[in-house]
């Protein structure tokens, strides 16, 4: 039955896989699943980042072209979700001072954020920012509009990436035949709808264990205060077992059969693990490379959760986890030994009703789904381009999408002249900045010049002065 003309396409790119979903909100909060698909992605992201560009945009293609035929429409623009490697926070600061006592307005604080936005360069993209506080003298408060003052300084916490997974996602999106709507964080996306307001109110680190990637969120008052992705994930323990000399089909398996987070002093003797080729390994050594990995990535996290300068006496609600990785046994002891934390909770649901068709019963039953789910309860925008074959492959596009294509090349061409032009005034404040600090050298150097010759004539005239005093004196005698 075809789908009506008016659905969100969310799609999320995993390290190991690509999932592409469709669906429509629900009046009640819910969202009707409509389509999903996944394809695999290990053969061009790694960590996170797009690798090969050729196998992704060929990936894409892919998952439109299976959305499009479930959905029985078409689809001209999607939502994409980014993680991975690289992505950190940057505090920044912004001050205003005022002649006068000045009342803060809305279009005063507009301004404020904007100039918080223009700390994005040429090698890095600002993909979310997060207020933190605003200070007016010695009061600090989240909403300073009505307030007099004569200064304000906001606080900001900018989570940012390198510039190229942007570039490389939309270049990749638009040679599929997909718009870009907007690229948010799937992390912070899915801590908003896996954790409770109650828990970012009173403190908690939330931290979701993939394939590659461990990422941590840090939440304080409602707030996030700090976000990191570890370059390590449940992958590595694999790659690890695998290090036995065991094929990694079978070290993936050995792992969740087998693998604990923390070996517990309980006196029990393990038996060596059989492999699928007749011989068999230590169970003592195959358990030491397991724990030693997860102790790595647990301490990296209880590292993070430090570098927020919050610890758990001011983190009431705990660490929350979630993540296919975190699937492993002991992984709770794991966590209260290497973080010190004695609140440790592990979700593994979205805070989404599912409307399924009998069909879709068993969907998202594992969780695999829960990022691109929360993908589509960010999305606003109808990303349906009607109905299935129109206006595809003709010789003339309609004039809608002419008019569209060529907003966009023009917002494309402002953004070049943009960044050229940043990269110019850039460029031209280093200039400026080494001539003067070539000038003052020069006139360093012509001071000390002139004060040795000064020195030089000094001392010249003290010797003659000298010579003088002891003439004069030889002809007294």
């Amino acid at each position: 039955m075809p789908t009506d003309n008016n659905f969100i396409v969310a799609i999320e790119l995993g390290s190991s896989k690509v999932t592409g979903i469709a669906g429509k909100k629900q009046p009640d909060g819910g969202i009707q699943i409509l389509a999903v698909t996944q394809e695999p992605s290990a053969a061009f992201i790694r960590k996170g980042r797009i690798n090969n560009v050729m196998k992704m945009k060929t990936c894409i293609a892919n998952i439109k072209k299976k959305l499009e035929e479930t959905l029985k429409k078409s689809i001209n623009q999607t939502y994409v979700g980014v993680g991975g490697m690289g992505m950190h926070t940057v505090p920044n600061k912004i001050t205003k001072n005022f002649s006068d006592k000045t009342m803060i307005t809305e279009d005063i604080i507009d301004s404020i954020h904007d100039e918080n936005l223009q700390m994005q360069s040429s090698e890095r993209d600002i993909l979310e920012a997060v207020t933190q506080e605003y200070k007016l003298g010695a009061q600090t408060t989240l909403e300073p509009v009505g307030i007099q003052t004569e200064s304000i300084e906001g606080h900001f916490l900018n989570v940012v990436t390198k510039k190229e997974v942007c570039d490389n996602i939309k270049t990749c999106f638009h040679e599929a035949g997909l718009d870009v709507v907007d690229i948010p964080i799937t992390f912070l996306a899915l801590a908003e709808n896996m954790l409770t307001e109650q828990q970012r109110l009173s403190g908690c680190a939330f931290v979701d264990m993939g394939s590659e990637t461990t990422s941590v969120a840090v939440y304080k008052n409602g707030i996030l205060r700090h976000l990191a992705v570890i370059p390590l994930g449940g992958e590595n323990i694999t790659r690890d077992i695998a290090s036995l000399q065991i094929e990694l089909s079978e070290a993936e398996q050995l792992k969740f059969n087998f693998g604990s987070a923390l070996t517990l002093e309980n006196g029990e003797t393990h038996t060596p693990i059989k492999l699928q080729r007749g011989d068999a390994v230590s169970y003592e050594e195959f358990a030491g490379l397991v724990e030693a990995r997860q102790e790595e990535i647990i301490e990296n996290v209880a590292e993070q959760i430090k570098l927020s300068k919050l610890d758990k006496t001011q983190l009431i609600g705990g660490i929350i986890v979630t993540g296919g990785a975190s699937n492993m046994k002991n992984i709770d002891k794991a966590f209260a030994k290497y973080t010190g934390f004695d609140n440790i909770t592990f979700v593994k649901s979205i805070n989404i009703p599912l409307r399924l068709s009998d069909a879709q019963k068993n969907f998202n039953k594992d969780g695999a789904a829960n990022s691109a789910i929360a993908l589509i309860e960010k999305g606003d925008e109808n990303c349906c381009g009607g109905e299935l074959g129109e206006g595809q492959n003709e010789l003339f596009p309609t004039k809608e999408k002419m008019e569209r294509l060529k907003a966009q090349e023009e917002a494309r061409k402002l953004d070049e002249a943009k960044k050229k032009a940043e990269e110019e005034a850039r460029q031209e404040q280093i200039r400026l900045k080494e001539e003067e600090e070539a000038r003052l050298e020069a006139a360093r150097q012509a001071e000390a010049e002139r004060a040795a010759k000064r020195e030089k004539r000094k001392a010249i005239f003290n010797r003659f002065k000298h010579w003088m005093d002891n003439l004069v004196s030889d002809k007294e005698n």
